[in-house]
């Protein structure tokens, strides 16, 4: 027999990750648990499952052996093949259970997910909603209300907590035990002011608000104590108000230990030389968004963007010793192939440590969805909605863009090639994205060989491409350069320190960071033989020692 009041919330990840943390389901579960209209006539509980080893058709009969008569489920564009085979497999083994679903994909595709069978559909940020709905079912009355879409209610519009102080905290309340998660999905504001065409955020509340500054300093404290080893902060835009930002920076500063990692989003140009130096003063990494640096192509989207001011903030990054990634989409509106081209190389003269490239996706629920037609961009019709083609570029371009985001994915990221590389392309007067061009046809020919590592592909490369132009001479210094900072990425990834062969002195190759490499191979003579160095730690500081005989 199943029990009317009990619900059970259904949240599925990718796979096993530091960012594999149910926020969504977390939030909906504490509303459930802490407000006056569910806390004691409800019983809530949460299952997670991961996509890559959890089959959803078991999955379902787990739940439906729970008993529960109501169901909730967290969609999103990545789980949402997973939640229709789940859907299915459920209605099957328990018809008689009510299902409902909220996030992002649900909101976007409610009408479709009705018609599969889920009974009610939560728009917007969830926590009134799903309590006022689920409170009303106890009643006995239908789940219709405020931010609820269903048959009787097919105009409902999304609801957005506009207090979030109202709102209980996961963590504070004891429903999110960061133990059990390698990482955690930390919220200080909610909202997004920007109108990215290609982002659900522009069609969410464009108010911001914020969370206590009292909430977040507990909740610091309870991660401290946790010694949660990943934090992502989901701010949309983390440095959008100065003052905040500031404020939240020397917090972390001041409280959070080095052995904590920090993820922030935000946006270049409201870097500021204060918040860039607070950057550098915590153990974290900024994530931006170029997607391109074509004006042109950003117009379409809704972005402004002056490449000089781009740059010269993200140089006050550099100058602080700050890590940060950059993102780029192949295929935005008025995108071409040599457009990309250039957005890549500009992308790579900022020198981020990583660059995350992404094919579009045609979100639905988002304006670039809702003009795809007009714009004339073909797309998948469903998960995850890629671009197939466009006004200019065709599917032979994107193909072409998409060889040179693989190439650069191993090569420059998985390789972190960051300081080194731009040495790698002096050294021959190569366009970056003409250097990961080589690369691509050097791996179609000599393919990554089993259980080789990243720095072995990119010796090999490196070799093979200088000796094909004739400039062998120059190996020996960028080779050096190269295993150098390969050492050194191997000591921040292992912890180990490793034995280094190098044919100039360690602080000799450090001008190869502002010299162009023939004249360093002019100026500083190669030795005969190459000599070992240690690289190593102490007391936070990095050495790179010559290893007595």
């Amino acid at each position: 027999m199943r029990d009317p009041f009990q619900v059970v919330l259904v949240a599925c990840s990718i796979e096993s990750s530091p960012m594999a943390y149910p926020l969504g389901a977390l939030c909906i579960l504490t509303a459930l648990r802490s407000d006056p209209r569910t806390a004691h006539r409800v019983t809530s509980s949460l299952d997670h499952f991961l996509a890559d080893t959890d089959d959803p058709e078991d999955a379902a009969a787990q739940v439906a052996s729970r008993g529960a008569s109501l169901v909730g489920l967290s969609l999103y564009l990545y789980n949402r093949a997973w939640f229709d085979r789940f859907i299915s497999a459920l209605g099957r083994i328990a018809p008689d259970v009510t299902l409902f679903a909220g996030g992002p994909e649900a909101g976007a595709k409610g009408i479709e997910l009705l018609g599969m069978g889920v009974h009610f559909i939560v728009l917007g940020e969830g926590e009134e909603s799903v309590v006022g709905a689920v409170a009303r079912l106890a009643d006995g009355l239908s789940a219709d209300g405020p931010g609820i879409l269903s048959p009787t209610n097919m105009a409902a519009l999304p609801c957005y907590p506009q207090d979030l102080s109202l709102l209980a905290s996961p963590l504070l309340a004891g429903t999110a035990d960061p133990t059990r998660y390698p990482g955690v999905l930390w919220e200080m504001t909610r909202g997004c002011p920007y109108h990215c065409a290609f982002c659900f955020e522009s069609r969410g509340s464009r108010l911001v608000r914020q969370y206590p500054d009292e909430r977040i300093e507990r909740e610091l404290e309870l991660l401290i104590n946790a010694e949660v080893p990943h934090v992502f902060v989901l701010d949309p835009t983390f440095n959008m108000d100065r003052k905040r930002t500031v404020r939240m920076l020397t917090l972390l500063a001041r409280r959070a230990p080095a052995t904590m990692h920090f993820t922030f989003e935000v946006r270049a140009e409201l870097l500021e030389e204060e918040t860039a130096r607070l950057f550098g003063q915590v153990h974290c990494s900024l994530q931006i968004g170029l997607q391109s640096s074509s004006p042109q192509v950003l117009r379409a989207i809704g972005r402004r963007f002056d490449p000089k001011v781009f740059a010269e903030k993200i140089a006050l990054l550099n100058s602080h010793g700050v890590v940060f990634g950059l993102d780029l989409i192949i295929g935005l509106p008025h995108d071409t192939l040599e457009s990309f081209r250039e957005s890549l190389d500009f992308a790579i003269s900022c020198k981020p440590s990583n660059l995350d490239i992404f094919l579009l996706a045609l979100l639905p629920g988002t304006q670039l969805a809702e003009d795809a037609g007009s714009l004339q961009l073909r797309h998948q019709t469903g998960s995850p909605y890629l671009l197939l083609e466009s006004p200019t570029m065709n599917e032979t371009d994107i193909a072409r863009a998409l060889r040179l985001k693989e190439a650069c994915d191993l090569f420059y990221t998985t390789g972190q090639a960051v300081m080194w590389f731009q040495a790698a392309c002096s050294g021959l007067s190569l366009r970056p994205v003409e250097l990961l061009d080589s690369f691509a046809e050097y791996l179609q020919q000599f393919p990554e060989e089993e259980d080789e590592d990243v720095f072995s592909i990119q010796d090999r490369f490196i070799r093979a491409l200088y000796q094909k132009h004739g400039r062998e001479e120059l190996l020996p210094a960028l080779l050096g350069f190269m295993e150098l900072h390969q050492g050194i990425s191997h000591l921040q990834q292992t912890g180990e320190s490793p034995v280094v062969y190098l044919s100039h002195d360690a602080d000799q190759l450090a001008l190869l960071d502002t010299m162009q490499l023939d004249e360093f191979v002019s100026t500083y003579p190669a030795a005969e033989e190459a000599q070992p160095y240690w690289i190593f730690m102490e007391d936070g500081v990095l050495f790179v020692e010559p290893m007595m005989g």
